[in-house]
């Protein structure tokens, strides 16, 4: 479904500059002639076994002559279905060359090589939050396209019920998974197929989403000629502010009986579903939504039934403006207004289990620490100073993969009850003024010239890289392909919404700032009835 949603060492850390050393080396080995040495001949899948590759060795090769294939079980004990690589059979895929590799010291990738109609490109896909497993829906998409494709675990084994614990003790592991497991991914896949096919793929691109978004702008910002092209979805970048953010909300969520989330959606809807010229349960531009939570405050007398408690408005008031330190200073941006329905999500302790485990193991390094008592001042700079060379990444110089001809769409949903799409629009905007360079113009302006290698859509009512009422479907690898291949840069995407499969809804997202605008005549669920204008 990814895809119908969906450096300069002198200027580095010493941490990052070590960490760019042991890369370097097997960069070079791998694109070196010795490397296909081992008599492998192009169509050859079994004897890839034999391929030669430094620090990287393949653990298996063999054909799947398809239709449907059923992948390894998840992890032991694990709730069923809350792993990625958890076992359900995948259909209607060609015949093709499974590979699996193990680079050192434990990344592990699977690389999906169709026997016939290759187009000739390759594909590399995202995880979620701290991965640790192979996703092969994403390998089962990208074949089904006839794309070579392949995915990595990010240099560990899943983990429950910490999902960090893995990184307790292992620095190196937290590295791999902050970028050199993508990134080596990229460079051994090109080397196994030029074996395989007997050419290099003629385009590369990366489509992921959530921790998947995260990669592919590690991969533009560190590693700008890894890919041609990049799909980053809902991207969890800026890693240790991100999961102090998620903390707050799921603070801030619990202190909310969920039955009246519903209240509070109803009371933004009428506040604000307007504003794009049609009533419709859609809010198109959630910068316009100022929505108070005070509104809703019970007043002497009232029935709490129906209203929100002062400790409900607190805490609705701490989601939209995200969390602080002791002075006043954002940490990371609130969550949009039109949410609500989805802060259910929010409030799980799978959520919480996860972005504490960013600081339990990776930054304390201490298995008792509890997110309860976390300190926005100390304990997040702390994170920054021990982790956040690796985690961080959301840097907004883009110029070398600008130079490099590359192209980046990013998108979010505005309803993401995760990772605040309004902190995505503040990295595009930062990206755009930073390459406006010392004397900038208007933001206009700014946007008007990153377009030319980046643009951004944002998706009304669509919550964490897919679900909720907005319409989730579109294929942002098609309108990659199209920008990239043709020059054809996307202006929109049409976006279609399904219930039971059916599809109920279509509406175009825009190239930012544009929104769509409802025309005043035809279906308000047809695409066609709406054009791309500015606010």
């Amino acid at each position: 479904m990814s895809h119908l949603r969906l450096l300069s060492c002198a200027r580095t850390s010493p941490l990052r500059r070590a960490a760019l050393l042991l890369i370097t080396a097997p960069i070079l080995a791998t694109l070196t002639p010795a490397a296909f040495a081992a008599g492998v001949g192009p169509g050859d899948c079994g004897g890839l076994v034999r391929l030669k590759l430094k620090d990287t060795r393949i653990l298996a090769a063999e054909t799947v002559s398809g239709p449907s294939f059923t992948p390894p079980g998840t992890t032991p004990g694990a709730p069923p279905g809350t792993l990625p690589g958890a076992p359900r059979a995948l259909t209607d895929l060609p015949a093709f060359c499974r590979v699996s590799a193990l680079i050192a010291p434990a990344i592990r990738f699977e690389l999906w090589l169709p026997l016939s109609d290759w187009n000739g490109k390759l594909e590399g896909t995202g995880n979620g939050g701290y991965s640790g497993a192979i996703v092969y829906r994403e390998l089962a998409d990208g074949v089904r396209r006839h794309y070579a494709t392949a995915d990595t675990d990010m240099g560990h084994q899943s983990t429950f019920p910490d999902p960090g614990s893995w990184a307790l003790g292992h620095p190196q592991l937290v590295i791999d998974q902050g970028y050199r497991a993508q990134h080596l991914t990229a460079v051994e896949s090109k080397a196994i197929v030029r074996a395989y096919y007997g050419k290099r793929p003629r385009r590369s691109y990366f489509v992921g989403c959530s921790s998947g978004g995260w990669q592919g702008l590690t991969e533009a910002e560190r590693y700008p000629h890894d890919y041609d092209g990049i799909v980053a979805g809902a991207p969890a970048t800026e890693v240790v502010h991100l999961h102090a953010s998620q903390i707050w909300i799921y603070l801030a969520a619990v202190k909310i009986a969920p039955a009246k989330l519903r209240l509070i959606a109803n009371a933004v809807l009428a506040d604000c579903d307007a504003s794009d010229g049609v009533k419709d349960g859609l809010i198109t531009d959630l910068r316009a939504c100022h929505f108070s939570p005070s509104e809703l405050a019970c007043k002497v007398g009232e029935s709490t039934a129906d209203c929100l408690t002062p400790t409900e408005v607190g805490a609705l008031e701490d989601i939209y403006s995200g969390p602080h330190d002791s002075s006043g200073k954002s940490i990371y941006p609130g969550l949009a207004r039109g949410v609500e329905p989805a802060l259910v999500l929010a409030r799980q302790p799978f959520v919480a289990a996860l972005v504490a485990s960013t600081f339990k193991d990776m930054v304390f390094e201490d298995p008792s620490w509890d997110f309860h008592h976390i300190d926005y001042d100390r304990d997040v700079r702390l994170g920054d100073r021990k982790v956040g060379a690796i985690l961080n990444d959301a840097s907004p110089d883009l110029r070398a993969f600008r130079r490099a001809g590359g192209k980046l769409i990013l998108w979010h949903g505005w309803a993401d009850p995760f990772i605040s799409p309004l902190h995505t629009l503040e990295y595009y905007q930062k990206v755009a003024a930073f390459l406006a360079g010392p004397r900038p113009g208007s933001e206009d302006a700014e946007i008007a010239s990153i377009q030319r290698f980046a643009r951004l859509f944002l998706a009304p009512g669509v919550n964490h890289c897919g679900g909720g009422p907005g319409p989730d479907q579109f294929d942002a690898l098609a309108a990659l392909e199209g920008w990239v291949e043709r020059g054809v840069a996307p202006e929109r995407i049409v976006a279609a919404h399904l219930t039971h499969g059916v599809v109920d809804r279509t509406r175009p997202l825009c190239a930012y700032p544009r929104v769509a605008r409802y025309l005043g005549h035809g279906s308000t669920d047809d695409a066609a009835s709406f054009a791309c204008r500015l606010p």
